[in-house]
């Protein structure tokens, strides 16, 4: 019996299997690395894709790549573009629904010119970000159409503004502090139901502690030019404030160092220039009244009043007396202000009436006075001693300080007097006399010639006497005519006294036109940039 070769196969891997199979593993391995390498997916809307590319255009944070666009496509609507982009995965943790994203391209404003690198770059997008676990993770977001003034990086607080218009601020306009810049305007809303406009701003750090919950803030947009009581004044910012516009802010003197520091987001009201913010600081005002007989022109609501040069209060009303059994007059109500007249205390309603009544019974008197010879402004001057006495009397429910023309009236009433005077002369009546005596005379003279002396003789003696009572009683009328006007222009009279003063004034007017008009000649911009100092 022959035995036979038992065969047996073996099932074995053919080594031609290891190259397909070590390909899958590293194939599965770059897959899983480039899974855990890959972020998020992002979609991004935009108004429009002018600029993004496919492949080319970035996203940055803080000027580091950290994305890029995969894709663009338009919105469901056609009404927008979708910009799909790719995140590293590194900022996983950034983008959250605190982050804003916009597209950064060449931006030329009046206060600022940025984006220009990318001229040559071509644009990206720019993100921001409030930090790592400041949200809840998102994918959809939309892209901002202008840039934000801050970044969520920026150490420093935000603030607000009430102000009655937004003039000529903007976003990026400059917060100064002793017209130094230390944050800008960020944003600004309308508010239909108060009327006013509420502006936010930023101020960096470590600037952010010169805000207390005192300071006061106010408008230094362009520039303020005025003709008041003291000339031509012009109120001129900083270059930048001219242009882009501008809020300046301090506090009021005396407050230490602990005051508490404003609050984020304490909302301040804005004042339109730094005089308003002096005038707000004044809240009492006791009103008076003061009746004129003569035009008031030149004379505004706000124009001052003032009591030895120093400013006591202002005009608040000006309107017809409605009484008219005295004659057509000017009411003027004026208002006191008691924080003016002292500073040690805030005197009361009774305490200036009372000091006002006594000035009164002393003889002051309240008129019109010029504030400026060109403007042709007028305020109210409370001139002591002025009257010989009177008395405070109430009409209604104002007291009624007693009043005088001033100076200028004056003098124009005196020589309307003298233009009476000289005019009621009877000229006309003293010619047609003459007229008629030198008839008389002509007369006589023929009668001469005719040699008919005697019989003329009583006629002519006649007529020479009636001549002689008429310029007699002529010359009489001129004699107390001139005396009269020697009295009033005599250099002791009150009217010589009035006019030289008058003269005075307008002389030193014309010295100081003439001295700005020369400085003027020589520094065409000193209206702009003030009296150069020489050197």
């Amino acid at each position: 019996m022959t035995n036979e070769p038992q065969i047996s196969r073996t099932k074995t891997l053919s080594p031609v299997w290891f190259i397909p199979l070590l390909a899958l593993v590293i194939a599965l391995w770059l897959a899983v690395r480039a899974w855990q390498a890959a972020g998020p997916v992002i979609e991004i809307e935009f108004k429009d894709a002018a600029g993004i590319t496919v492949g080319k255009t970035h996203v940055r944070y803080r000027d580091v790549k950290i994305g890029e666009v995969k894709d663009i496509r338009l919105s469901d609507d056609f009404n927008s573009v979708r910009v799909v982009v790719e995140m590293d995965r590194q900022v996983s943790g950034l983008v959250t629904d605190q982050s804003n994203f916009w597209v950064v391209s060449p931006r030329i404003t009046l206060s600022e010119v940025s984006g220009i690198e990318t001229l040559l770059s071509g644009v990206y997008i720019e993100m921001d970000s409030a930090g790592e676990g400041s949200g809840e993770p998102q994918t959809q977001f939309v892209g901002l159409e202008q840039p934000p003034s801050v970044r969520s990086y920026d150490e420093g607080t935000s603030y607000e503004l009430i102000a009655e218009t937004l003039g000529s601020l903007n976003i990026g306009s400059a917060i100064y502090h002793r017209q130094v810049p230390v944050g800008e305007v960020t944003g600004y809303k309308l508010l239909p139901e108060q009327g006013k406009v509420k502006v936010r701003f930023f101020v960096k750090s470590p600037y952010n502690s010169l805000v207390k919950k005192q300071s006061q803030f106010w408008n230094v947009s362009g520039f303020d030019a005025s003709i008041g009581l003291e000339g031509i004044d012009l109120d001129v910012g900083s270059l930048n404030a001219l242009i882009s516009g501008g809020v300046e802010f301090d506090s009021p003197p005396g407050l230490e160092a602990n005051v508490a520091l404003a609050e984020p987001d304490h909302a301040f009201y804005l004042f339109d220039d730094r005089d308003a913010v002096s005038e707000g600081a004044i809240n009492i005002s006791y009103p008076f009244l003061l009746r004129f007989t003569g035009s008031v022109r030149g004379l505004k609501i706000g124009a001052p009043v003032e009591y030895l040069g120093i400013q006591v209060g202002r005009v608040e009303h000006i309107a017809f007396d409605s009484d008219a059994s005295e004659g057509r007059k000017i009411n003027v109500v004026i208002g006191i202000q008691p924080e003016r007249m002292s500073e040690r205390e805030t005197l009361t309603e009774e305490m200036v009436q009372k000091e006002i009544a006594d000035l009164v019974r002393d003889g002051m008197r309240a008129r019109l006075h010029s504030g400026s010879l060109i403007g042709g402004s007028l305020f109210v001057d409370l001139v002591p001693n002025l009257a010989k006495g009177g008395a405070l009397t109430h009409v209604g429910v104002y007291p009624e300080v007693p009043t005088t023309d001033n100076e200028y009236s004056q003098i124009a009433r005196k020589l309307a007097a003298i233009v009476e005077r000289v005019h009621s002369i009877p000229i006309e009546d003293i010619g047609t006399q003459l007229q008629g005596s030198l008839k008389s005379l002509r007369r006589f003279a023929e009668d001469l010639q005719q040699g008919d002396i005697a019989k003329k003789g009583s006629l002519l003696m006649e007529n020479l006497s009636k001549a002689s009572a008429d310029l007699d009683n002529t010359f009489q009328q001129l004699e107390r005519t001139l005396r009269s006007i020697d009295q009033t222009i005599a250099p002791d009279s009150s009217l010589n006294h009035a006019l030289n003063e008058t003269l005075e004034d307008i002389s030193d007017a014309s010295k100081s036109m003439e001295q700005l008009t020369d400085e003027l000649y020589r520094y065409p911009d000193a209206l702009l940039r003030g009296k150069r100092e020489d050197k």
